[in-house]
């Protein structure tokens, strides 16, 4: 057999894998949205919650998500939210000490220590109840998030409950691709979880025993500033911690994409930075997924009318056009999926997206996500004025 024609062949398998996993994932969630969507809170179990916000230089987008949390319908006096100031040099605090005057549920605690990790860790260590719920500073969400999340907590006797994020895009390409680029993710976030091997988190939407994260030593000895998601689901699941994942509507926080160029960029070198959680197949799966359109873009770049003439050129070419379709078509698809999900949510992102930009954004995720991975090895990327 020709070189060339084994490429292709072995081109065609790797994508056909590919597609069979990635369609899986699509089916798994088509299935188990729509029936945890019906499901009825559950028995009230007496238990309270305790809301840990960290924050830092949040003035833009505090108040909101406060007003949000004030409206859950859980009992007042069985939740509280723990407002953790990173050390914010805009009117963060102002903000949320006029709010703690009318709601007593509500605290302000001035950082002891420096980012998120150590936030968190200051949040869990001044909860009252047994039960934590994370939420980033610039998220949004609905009425329904916490008896939804405590029934999960309790339904599925979760230790850590791993929740759905959507990233809404209000203008733009840049936006756009990135909305594009986060419902992917969040379906394979969902599909993994929902198969019990997960290998994604959110900070901006995580749930936890106060009991379990105490017992896995919460982010002690960490040495990365970021990854507070991905490292405390590692840790879990090293524990042998119950992981499970809430496919909820009700339960879906809204983010806002990122506007500029340099805030996308610096965005996704703290993300692949903390990828280094990510352990076992995990990893070797996030990289084969990376590496697959580049291997099919090099053995269709191999192709010359000389070369082709020489090997087959029908089943060479008819194998490789089926390789690009078993590649894209999946993901389109979990991509759509997730995107009839997220319309759903109390917040639903605007727009509803075409198959022919989604395919365009996923290319661009091809070219750049490799790029990322290779720099944030030797980068130190920024967050809201500090350099992790």
């Amino acid at each position: 057999m020709s070189g060339l024609f084994l490429l292709s062949l072995l081109a065609f398998v790797s994508a056909l894998v590919f597609a069979q996993v990635v369609g899986g994932w699509r089916d798994l969630f088509a299935r188990s949205w729509p029936a945890a969507s019906r499901t009825e809170h559950g028995e009230d179990h007496g238990e309270g919650v305790t809301l840990i916000v960290p924050a830092r230089n949040a003035a833009g987008t505090i108040a909101p998500l406060l007003q949000d949390l004030y409206a859950q319908q859980w009992p007042k006096e069985r939740m509280e939210v723990l407002v953790v100031d990173d050390g914010s040099s805009d009117a963060t605090a102002d903000i949320v000490r006029g709010m703690v005057r009318n709601w007593p549920g509500l605290q302000l605690l001035p950082a002891t220590g420096a980012g998120k990790k150590a936030a968190i860790t200051q949040g869990v260590a001044a909860a009252r109840w047994p039960f934590v719920l994370l939420t980033d500073a610039d998220a949004r969400c609905g009425p329904l998030r916490v008896p939804r999340v405590m029934h999960g907590m309790h339904a599925q006797q979760a230790h850590l409950l791993l929740l759905p994020v959507a990233t809404c895009a209000e203008r733009g390409v840049l936006q756009r691709m990135q909305a594009d680029e986060q419902a992917a993710l969040l379906g394979v976030a969902a599909a993994t979880g929902l198969q019990g091997a997960a290998v994604l988190a959110y900070g901006a939407n995580l749930a936890f025993s106060k009991a379990a994260f105490l017992a896995v030593g919460g982010y002690a000895g960490d040495a990365w500033a970021g990854g507070d998601d991905i490292f405390l689901l590692r840790r879990m699941r090293r524990a042998g911690r119950r992981v499970e994942f809430l496919a909820d509507p009700e339960a879906v926080v809204t983010v806002q994409a990122e506007p500029a160029v340099a805030g996308f960029w610096q965005q996704r070198l703290r993300w692949a930075g903390k990828m280094r959680g990510v352990g076992g197949g995990g990893r070797w799966l996030a990289m084969g997924g990376l590496l697959l359109p580049w291997f099919l873009a090099i053995v269709t770049c191999l192709i010359t009318p000389q070369r082709l003439m020489q090997q087959r050129p029908f089943t060479v070419l008819l194998l490789l056009a089926a390789a690009w379709v078993l590649w894209a078509w999946p993901v389109l698809g979990l991509v759509a999926e997730v995107r009839r999900f997220v319309r759903q949510a109390p917040h639903p992102c605007a727009g509803r997206g075409r198959a022919a930009t989604t395919f365009l954004s996923l290319l661009a995720f091809s070219v750049y996500a490799p790029v990322v991975a290779v720099a944030s090895q030797v980068v130190r990327p920024t967050w809201k004025g500090r350099r992790l």
